[in-house]
């Protein structure tokens, strides 16, 4: 019995891993898209604009856009984390796992191509 139970160890200890599942992804998807909109219009949209305005300032681009120049698990790791992202003097935000859940979820429901240049 001793030998069965050493040998299923690294199985339960892999199932730990996959068993969690954070709070967020329980949520229905609008709820996320909702949430997240929330943060971005509390703390992004006085630069970035919010939904598909236009950026308020120069350097930043509009959150409809910032996927197609920031990849998402980076940003989403990068604001979990409370990295410094983006322009200079952008804000240093730690979001939290949820927070950062629930962030991209919003960005990649908005994203839009890059206008062409012309």
């Amino acid at each position: 019995m001793r030998i069965f139970m050493i040998a299923l160890l690294p199985l339960a200890l892999g199932a730990c891993q996959y068993a969690e599942v954070r709070e967020s992804q329980k949520a229905p998807l609008a709820q996320q898209v909702a949430e997240g909109r929330g943060i971005a219009s509390t703390l992004c949209a006085n630069c970035h604009g919010l939904d598909d305005q236009p950026a308020l300032r120069h350097d930043t681009p509009p959150l409809n856009q910032v996927l197609s120049r920031y990849d998402a698990d980076t940003l989403h790791a990068n604001f979990e984390a409370g990295l410094k992202v983006g322009h200079p003097d952008m804000p240093e935000f730690v979001f939290g796992p949820l927070g950062a859940d629930v962030l991209l979820t919003y960005l990649k429901s908005i994203q839009e191509p890059v206008p062409a240049e012309g």
